[in-house]
């Protein structure tokens, strides 16, 4: 009988923690982590051209393709290439924000239960859970970071600037061959 009543207020401060977790954003959470890849090259804003010469759409189709050749040689960029397997990025997704707390938090109060001993054991859950909860925020903190730092670099700066020259490069073929380019 004397166990039951420090175990009480150990499985309250349980609950009460728990209480506290929110539920994830839905499109952060994954059913079940597999890599997913997302590094690809960047699309081009589309360029949209009007013949200002009578040009035949066949004509119209040969100039763009021998533009678009043009351009990938010039710039060394290809908006239609796939990532070399050098280029690709995986993505595992981690687990939902407020996880690691919570789980965390449950284990710290369940082992300072247990490592309290008998009369103490409410007080060692509450400290338990109290250290587990810090080190699960820590742990969350660190995984928001790198999420915010992949999503940085998903859209390199790098990658923007050959899609841009490309863009130019093939702007300038196309207004060469008398086409009013947007």
């Amino acid at each position: 009988m004397t166990l039951k009543n420090p175990l009480i207020p150990a499985l309250l401060a349980v609950g009460l923690i728990a209480g506290c977790a929110t539920q994830p954003a839905p499109h952060r959470a994954r059913p079940e982590p597999r890599p997913v890849p997302v590094a690809e090259a960047p699309q081009p804003p589309r360029v949209y051209f009007y013949p200002t010469q009578g040009q035949t759409p066949e004509q119209q189709d040969r100039d763009r393709f021998e533009c678009h050749s043009w351009a990938v040689k010039q710039t060394g960029f290809d908006p239609g290439r796939q990532a070399s397997p050098s280029e690709r990025v995986t993505v595992v997704p981690g687990r939902a924000p407020g996880e690691a707390t919570l789980s965390t938090a449950i284990t710290g109060a369940i082992l300072g239960a247990i490592v309290s001993g008998p009369r103490n054991a409410a007080g060692g859950a509450i400290v338990g859970a109290t250290a587990g909860g810090l080190l699960g925020a820590a742990v969350d903190n660190a995984q928001a970071d790198e999420v915010r730092r992949v999503e940085v670099e998903r859209g390199t700066p790098r990658s923007r600037r050959e899609a841009a020259e490309y863009r130019r490069a093939l702007s300038a073929c196309l207004e060469g061959r008398g086409y009013a380019v947007k």
